[in-house]
């Protein structure tokens, strides 16, 4: 048996799902898009379930990928029940999509959570739900799992629950339909008239199920709507859908006389005004940023001295055991790649990835997303759009994976562009503090800051110019403030985790093996005189740093740490003997541009493909020089 699981956007969807399924989550993509859904098999009452976890959506009306991917999921899979989950505290709103789930004649069951949240305001006439839309209708809390087993018992039943309920629209459209379409099943199983509604809202998906002559006589009636009511048909038909709705939601709530606002409602409305919220926002951002660091730095030189003390010796052993340089090569290459991952992704990415699951559980991500929502408009982006920039500040890989909460392609590929160039890592904020920031003062390191925060402006604003199409609307439901749930944040961050890892180990061992194998050969010390026209004639800086340069590539820390290799440094004598500050301050300003190393470039494969990734980077290489180039010029001219 197959289960689909539909549903807006913070709706509780994902914890509901897994509720259900527990461990043994497929995450997989959709081919062609960057839009994920999961997949799990379970047995309930005997009966194997495979459960498919759709991407969030308010609408089929496939505007953004989200609602492509959706639909298309949803044809592809073809399942057997859908299970559409609605947030009870705002019933009206979350039944717009129930309704067209119906109207496309799926086997709908309601699973109507927060419902612990919504007996606190008013009272829901659950079973007078059920009649109207002549589906069942499920109370549920996901967070605490109650009534999961009735609905999964509800869901697993031998019954069908296809339902015959029509959204009233206009006379006119309902003429229409009435006139044309036929109360039969396309060829692809969906009833005549939901895809002719469908048609009729533009949505290309189901053009294909018609002829050319309905599909021209569908293009005419759209043309002749909009003139006679001076608007689009599509814009009519969701406002209907909505008023439906609203009318339905208006029958089964009836509000609660004793209801006061709590502590809770008080603090949710603090966050949403702009005089209290930015300063609340402000505060969490710091308080993120400083636990990210902090937390991470503490945690990376912790688990890396361990790793070097206990584990070190055996790659020393298996260097002479392989034998040679070769053996050195590979053992230095094995040795290089787990320690990247114990440096990057348990300190830095996992401790960001559980306070993004505790901000996520609790509902402020999207109060965040509409407090700033007019600045990153600007930017040809929305409000969501911050928190992947300040994740950046950690780490651009989970920077990248967070974009995925923004609603197309574009919007992601604008914002990814954006954190690769302009928002500095970790590793590049050492570099930054430990060249400019230590040896030629905190101006000078704070100038770098402030270069990349015009960057940021600028890339945004070329880039929102140059990529076609408008943004897509920021259309977001605001939830409740709740108390995180322990077992969800941590599961959660176990995906994330091991999603990263997968992505990203097996290139930064190709990358260190390679880079091994280069050094080992001498062919990075090749490269040194025929570059330095260009390292010591356009960016000013000594012949051999070419090889730091490219060491960046691996892990931008290690950019620095190869100054201390290249130049005859030794304790006590600092690198201001080897550069001067000018020198240092256009190292430190090309290596917070330069490209992504190794782990962001797997990211960017596997979120954008190839040409895009490609493009990302050699961009960012060409910035980063020509800013280099341009710092020094400015230098001799002053």
């Amino acid at each position: 048996m197959k289960i689909a699981l539909v549903g807006n956007p913070n709706v509780g969807k994902s914890v509901l799902f897994t509720r259900m399924t527990g461990v043994g989550v497929i995450a997989s993509n959709y081919a062609g898009t960057t839009v994920e859904f999961e997949e799990a098999t379970v047995i309930f009452n005997g009966k194997t379930i495979t459960v498919f976890d759709l991407p969030g959506t308010y609408s089929f009306s496939g505007v953004t990928e989200d609602e492509q991917v959706a639909i298309e999921l949803l044809e592809q899979k073809s399942p057997d029940r859908v299970i559409s989950v609605v947030d009870a505290t705002r019933l009206s709103q979350s039944l717009v999509l129930t309704l067209q789930l119906i109207e496309l004649g799926y086997d709908v069951v309601l699973a109507l959570n927060f419902m612990d949240q919504a007996k606190k305001r008013y009272t829901i006439d659950v079973e007078m739900l059920s009649s109207i839309l002549k589906i069942p209708v499920i109370p549920i809390t996901a967070t605490t799992g109650e009534g999961t087993d009735r609905l999964m018992n509800a869901v697993v039943s031998e019954k069908s629950y296809v339902s015959d309920y029509k959204i009233k629209y206009d006379g006119h459209i309902e003429q229409f339909l009435e006139k044309n379409f036929k109360e039969t099943r396309t060829d692809a199983g969906y009833p005549e008239r939901g895809a002719a509604i469908k048609l009729l809202e533009g949505n290309s998906h189901f053009t294909d199920q018609f002829s050319d002559e309905t599909k021209k006589l569908v293009e005419d009636y759209r043309v002749e709507f909009k003139e006679q009511h001076m608007e689009s048909i599509e814009v009519h038909i969701a406002r209907d859908r909505y008023g439906e709705s609203g009318n339905i939601a208006s029958k089964v709530i009836s509000a609660n006389v004793t209801q006061k606002r709590n502590f809770k409602d008080k603090i949710s409305d603090i966050t949403l005004k702009p005089i209290t919220g930015i300063p609340i926002l402000i505060i969490v951002l710091i308080t993120i940023f400083v636990s990210v660091i902090y937390i991470g730095g503490v945690l990376e030189d912790f688990l890396v001295g361990l790793y070097e003390l206990y584990l070190g010796p055996l790659f020393d052993q298996l260097a002479l055991l392989i034998g040679g340089e070769i053996g050195e090569a590979i053992s230095e290459g094995i040795y290089l790649s787990i320690e990247a991952i114990l440096a990057i992704v348990i300190p830095f990415i996992v401790v960001f990835y559980l306070i993004l699951g505790v901000l996520e559980d609790s509902g402020y991500l999207p109060r965040v997303a509409m407090l700033l929502d007019g600045i990153m408009v600007k930017l040809g982006l929305h409000g969501r759009a911050i928190i992947p920039m300040i994740v950046g500040t950690g780490c651009n890989v989970p920077a990248i994976l967070a974009t995925r909460t923004l609603e197309s392609k574009r919007e992601r590929l604008i914002l990814s562009t954006v954190i690769v160039m302009a928002v500095p890592c970790s590793a590049q904020t050492i570099i930054i503090i430990g060249t400019v920031g230590t040896y030629s003062g905190i101006f000078w390191a704070a100038l770098i800051y402030l270069i990349l925060l015009g960057m940021i402006f600028i890339l945004g604003k070329v880039l929102h110019k140059v990529l076609d199409d408008e943004p897509c609307g920021l259309t977001i439901e605001i939830p409740d403030l709740t108390m995180p749930s322990v077992k969800n944040v941590l599961y959660k961050t176990w995906a994330r985790t091991k999603d990263f890892i997968t992505i990203a180990f097996p290139l930064l061992l190709i990358g260190s093996l390679v880079l091994e194998f280069l050094m080992v050969y001498n062919v990075l010390d090749a490269l040194v005189d025929p570059l330095s026209p260009f390292t010591v004639g356009f960016l000013g800086l000594p012949a051999i740093i070419i090889i730091a340069l490219i060491m960046g590539v691996l892990r931008k820390e290690m950019a620095l740490q190869i100054l201390y290799v290249i130049f005859p440094i030794t304790a006590g004598i600092d690198l201001s003997l080897a550069l001067s500050p000018e020198q240092m301050f256009v190292f430190a300003l090309i290596m917070a541009t330069y490209m992504p190393c190794i782990a962001v470039l797997a990211v960017l494969l596997k979120e954008f493909g190839m040409k895009n990734a490609v493009l990302i980077c050699i961009s960012s290489i060409c910035l980063s020089f020509l800013l280099g180039g341009l710092a020094h010029f400015l230098f001799i001219v002053f």
